[in-house]
């Protein structure tokens, strides 16, 4: 039942991270796209004289640095090591609600073989039965080579499906968290110093104000977010020490003083125009590339899109890496896309499946992916290379997690749905912050109501 949302499953490992990188960050050259040498996988047996074999894989996302060519050029590897299986890729990006296309495939009985999704969606899933346990097609080497906070958060611990309680539902591909991205040709312009101490939330409010304004005839916006996903806010609602579920009562925890505070600050955002208009029911793509534009000084985001400016023509001279703000505490939104294995019965693909899994958990082809498209490796042997310590980007973001405060949502299904419909229709004027902190507080109980009884 008590299972963390996503953001704690980076903590070890990007704590660890951030330990070990150069007090100065030394700049790398982005890795070209290519595939890894043809090595030895982690020890899977092998079916003798495989009849041919085709399984479909499908990943939510993969629609930035080119991901989906990496991935694509990983599987031309597999597929030349066992000629005997083909792969069927398609990368679905975000801004498609993959999740949902995920869902009404298994539904209607046409899915692929082998997914990668946003976690917590594996716990939904594994508490309807949608998913295989993934114990029996991982060799133990793999098992191995993830740490156990990450095993401990794939492992299923629900209450709704006995027959998988105490199984592997997913691995981790990558994992990932969110930082300020900001544009220092811009601070320069305006005279502001760069944000190389963590600041508050006026702080950042403050600097956002001094960052908006008339550049050469552009128009600049300080402060680059969007309400259409709950990652860009709910870190400002953690500061204070709000949740979303309180795990000792299994209640909403969004009727506080903490939530209103947090998201009231966010909200000046809005109300000050420090953010683009429309950026209200903006999608990330957009918002990006505006600041990759130079039309937004600061902008939150994930490291793969600081990967697609270097791999643009940015350098640390001009793309700088700094905390969130924080207020009682420092915190982040972490996260990670798992691979998953649908239960389709007698139609499962298993030793393909367990195969090509393996494949993809191996240090190299984790490391491959990493490099060129971001994030950080889902198995310890891949996150120690040194690269993942030297790269300015990767140092910065893995150094944006010291020291952090995490909360979870507990695996309640529903709740970025909730949050994102109700946070528009405040920003946009609709209802009022009582009626915000009403609705989404009996919508987030209705939610668990459900899902646990």
């Amino acid at each position: 039942m008590k299972k963390l949302l996503a953001v704690l499953m980076v903590l070890c490992m990007l704590l660890s991270l951030a330990a070990c990188g150069a007090e100065k960050p030394v700049e790398t050259k982005a890795p070209e796209t290519q595939a890894p040498a043809v090595q030895e996988d982690p020890k899977v047996e092998e079916p003798k004289d495989p009849d041919p074999v085709t399984i479909r894989f499908w990943q939510a996302g993969g629609d930035t640095v080119d991901a989906s060519t990496v991935m694509r050029t990983l599987l031309d590897v597999f597929e030349a090591k066992y000629p005997w299986i083909t792969v069927e890729y398609q990368a679905i990006p975000w801004s498609n609600d993959p999740h949902v296309i995920f869902q009404t495939g298994i539904a209607g009985g046409d899915i692929a073989d082998l997914l990668v999704v946003g976690s917590p969606l594996d716990f939904q899933l594994s508490n309807e039965g949608a998913l295989l346990p993934l114990d029996d097609l991982l060799s133990p080497e793999v098992k191995a080579d993830i740490s156990a906070v990450l095993m401990n958060e794939c492992t299923y611990t629900g209450s709704e499906n006995e027959d998988m309680v105490g199984k592997i539902m997913s691995v981790p591909l990558y994992t990932g968290t969110r930082a300020i991205m900001f544009n220092k040709e811009i601070f320069d312009f305006f005279g502001v110093e760069y944000p190389l101490e963590q600041m508050t939330h006026a702080e950042l409010l403050e600097m956002a104000r001094k960052l908006t304004g008339d550049m050469n005839g552009t128009q600049i916006y300080g402060y680059g977010t969007r309400a259409t996903t709950s990652e860009q806010y709910l870190n400002f609602a953690w500061n204070y020490g709000a949740v979303l579920v309180d795990p000792a009562t299994w209640t909403a925890g969004t009727d506080s003083d903490a939530w209103r505070k947090g998201i009231e600050d966010y909200l000046k955002f809005y109300t000050e125009g420090l953010t683009p208009e429309g950026s209200v029911a903006m999608d990330g793509a957009t918002l990006f590339n505006m600041f990759a534009n130079g039309e937004i000084a600061m902008f939150c985001g994930a490291v793969d899109y600081a990967k697609e400016l270097v791999n643009a023509g940015w350098t640390e001279d001009k793309l700088g890496i700094a905390a969130l703000p924080g207020e009682d505490y420092a915190t982040c939104y972490c996260g990670a896309d798992i691979l998953v294995v649908p239960n389709k019965g007698e139609d499962t693909q298993t030793e393909a499946v367990s195969l090509l899994l393996n494949y993809l958990m191996s240090a190299d082809a984790q490391a491959t992916y990493c490099k060129i498209v971001g994030f950080f490796p889902g198995v310890a042997s891949a996150a120690a290379d040194p690269y993942f310590s030297e790269d300015f980007v990767q140092a910065g973001f893995a150094a944006t997690t010291a020291g952090a405060h995490y909360f979870g949502n507990y695996g309640v299904p529903g709740v970025g749905t909730i949050l994102k419909a109700n946070i528009q229709m405040l920003i946009n004027g609709e209802i009022t912050m009582d009626e915000y902190i009403e609705n989404v507080t009996a919508e987030i109980q209705a939610a668990i109501d459900e899902t646990y009884g």
